[in-house]
C-alpha cells in the first residue's frame, strides 16, 4: 500500500487507500468503513488485494484480517433489512388484497376493504425503502431501521384496519347522506 485517507467526519467522503500492484501500477480502492483493516495500514505495509471481476473486492493484511472494500459483491445487513421489510410487507398486504376478492366474490364491500389493504400495503413498503434511505444517508446503526420503521408501520396498520372495517361496513362506497326533501307540515 502506497497511501491512505480514512476521511474521517467528512460527509459523502468514503475511505481511500492506494495499492501498489506487484508491477508498480497503483490502484485505487475505497471502503465503506475504516475497520478492521484500513485502520490499521501504515505506508508501504504489504497487503493482499482479492481481485473479483477485475476489481478489488477484499483486502487481507499480514495477520490474515480481511475487510471488504466498495467494490465487494456481498450485500450489506441494512440493504437486506431494508429489502426483507419492504418486500415482505408490502408482499403480504398485495397477497391478502389480492386473495380476498377472489373468496368473498360478488360482495362489493369486501373488494373494497381488499383495495384499502392492497394501498395500505404500498405505504407499508414505500415506508420500509424511506426509511432504508434514511438509515443510509445519515449513517444512523443498523437497529434505526427497525425502531423508526416499527412506529411508522404500525401507524399505517392501525389506519389500513380502520378503513377496511370501515368498507366492510359500507362507510366509504356510500356516497354522500341522502337529501331528504322537507315534509310539509300539517296545521
Amino acid at each position: 500500500m502506497r497511501s491512505a485517507a480514512m476521511n474521517r467526519g467528512e460527509r459523502g467522503e468514503s475511505p481511500e487507500a492506494e495499492l501498489v500492484l506487484p508491477s508498480g501500477k497503483p490502484w485505487e480502492v475505497t471502503f465503506l468503513r475504516t475497520e478492521p483493516v484500513m485502520s490499521e495500514m501504515e505506508p508501504d505495509e504489504r497487503v493482499v488485494g482479492v481481485i473479483w471481476h477485475g476489481q478489488v473486492v477484499e483486502v487481507r493484511d499480514a495477520e490474515g484480517r480481511r475487510q471488504q472494500t466498495s467494490d465487494g459483491p456481498v450485500g450489506w445487513p441494512e440493504d437486506r433489512l431494508g429489502g426483507a421489510l419492504a418486500g415482505v410487507s408490502f408482499g403480504l398486504a398485495a397477497l391478502v388484497g389480492g386473495v380476498w376478492p377472489l373468496l368473498a366474490r360478488g360482495e362489493p364491500r369486501h373488494v373494497a376493504a381488499a383495495k384499502m389493504v392492497r394501498w395500505h400495503g404500498i405505504g407499508l413498503g414505500g415506508t420500509a425503502i424511506l426509511t432504508l434511505w434514511a438509515q443510509t444517508a445519515n449513517d444512523w446503526p443498523l437497529w434505526a431501521i427497525p425502531a423508526i420503521w416499527g412506529p411508522l408501520a404500525l401507524l399505517i396498520l392501525a389506519s389500513m384496519t380502520g378503513f377496511a372495517l370501515g368498507a366492510l361496513r359500507g362507510e366509504p362506497d356510500d356516497g354522500p347522506p341522502a337529501r331528504r326533501e322537507p315534509q310539509p307540515q300539517v296545521p
